[in-house]
């Protein structure tokens, strides 16, 4: 009966660890896409200064937690997102500035974050 509790105990902590990883991720992909909007809206007033800043923000954010997502996150996945930050920041700091090519490097950004989330969600296709 002892190795049952033991069990159950085990469980519950893996489902409530798998819950704070989620709020937390979520939370840390919202921060992330908050700045890469506000860079966005800083491009369509052609303040391309303020949009590295904040894209270089969110970047730097994002290599300050590689630890943690790599233990939580594929790693694929974890090095496509740095790939569209590259690629994101490349577009901002060309000499040629194209807000049509960065918004959509920067959308694509924005939705890999999502689609982070949408993977740890607990859903019925992902268990599946």
């Amino acid at each position: 009966m002892k190795r049952l509790y033991v069990s159950l105990v085990l469980i519950a902590l893996l489902v409530v660890l798998c819950g704070v990883h989620t709020i937390h991720l979520s939370r840390f992909t919202d921060q992330l896409t908050g700045l890469l909007t506000q860079a966005q809206e800083r491009v369509e007033h052609e303040d391309w200064d303020s949009a590295i800043q904040l894209t270089k923000k969110a970047r730097d954010q994002w290599v300050g937690h590689e630890g943690y997502l790599h233990i939580t996150l594929h790693h694929t996945d974890i090095d496509a997102v740095l790939v569209s930050f590259d690629e994101t920041l490349a577009f901002l700091r060309g000499n040629e500035h194209q807000p049509a090519e960065y918004a959509a490097a920067n959308a694509r950004l924005i939705t890999q974050l999502g689609l982070l989330i949408e993977a740890e969600l607990p859903t019925i296709t992902n268990l599946l």
